[in-house]
C-alpha cells in the first residue's frame, strides 16, 4: 500500500504541478509571414518609328519595308522604282515593357496612322519582335523591348511632304 499511496501522491503532486504551469501566465507562438511584391506593368515609349527619306517612283507602285530590329538606325528596303538617297536614317519604334520574371503577354497587332494630310500612303502593315525573341512572355530580367516597323506602299502620285503619325500599341499582361 505504501507504493499504492507514494504513486497517488505522486499523480497528484504532477497534476498540481501541470495546473499551476497552465495558470502561469501567457502562452506564446509564432508563424511565419510572406509578401510577393511584383513590378508594376509599364509600356513606355522610348524611340520613334522613322522611315527616312524615300524618293517616291516615277511610276508604279513602291513597298518600303523598316525592319522590326532594335538597330540604332537602319534602311528601310524599297521594292519598285522608289529609293531611298540617304541610307540609315530608319529606325523602328522601340517600347521598353516592365513586368515580373517569366509574365506572359499578349500583344494587339500596332497600327500607324498618318495625320490627315495629303498623300497616297496605302497599305500600311506593321510588324513586331523583341530583344529577347519571346513575344509572349518576359525574361527573367522581368523587362523587354518591343520592336514595332512597318511596310508602307507609295506610288507617283504620293504627294512630296513630310509625313507624321501614331504608333499605336497594346499589350495585356496576363
Amino acid at each position: 500500500m505504501k507504493l499504492g499511496l507514494a504513486a497517488i501522491v505522486g499523480v497528484i503532486s504532477a497534476a498540481a504541478a501541470a495546473t499551476s504551469a497552465y495558470s502561469a501566465g501567457p502562452v506564446n507562438a509564432n508563424t511565419t509571414a510572406a509578401a510577393n511584391i511584383v513590378a508594376a506593368q509599364q509600356l513606355t515609349a522610348t524611340q520613334s518609328l522613322d522611315f527616312g527619306t524615300i524618293a517616291k517612283p516615277i511610276s508604279g507602285v513602291s513597298t518600303v519595308t523598316l525592319a522590326p530590329t532594335g538597330a540604332a538606325t537602319q534602311t528601310p528596303t524599297v521594292t519598285g522604282t522608289a529609293f531611298v538617297p540617304v541610307p540609315g536614317q530608319g529606325r523602328a519604334a522601340i517600347f521598353h515593357m516592365l513586368g515580373t520574371n517569366g509574365q506572359t503577354y499578349s500583344v494587339a497587332q500596332p497600327t500607324l496612322s498618318f495625320t490627315a494630310q495629303a498623300g497616297n500612303l496605302s497599305n500600311i502593315v506593321t510588324s513586331f519582335a523583341t530583344a529577347s525573341g519571346s513575344t509572349t512572355a518576359l525574361p527573367v530580367t522581368g523587362q523587354d523591348d518591343l520592336f514595332v516597323a512597318a511596310k508602307m506602299d507609295i506610288d507617283a502620285n504620293t504627294a512630296v511632304q513630310a509625313y507624321t503619325g501614331t504608333v499605336a500599341v497594346t499589350v495585356t499582361f496576363n
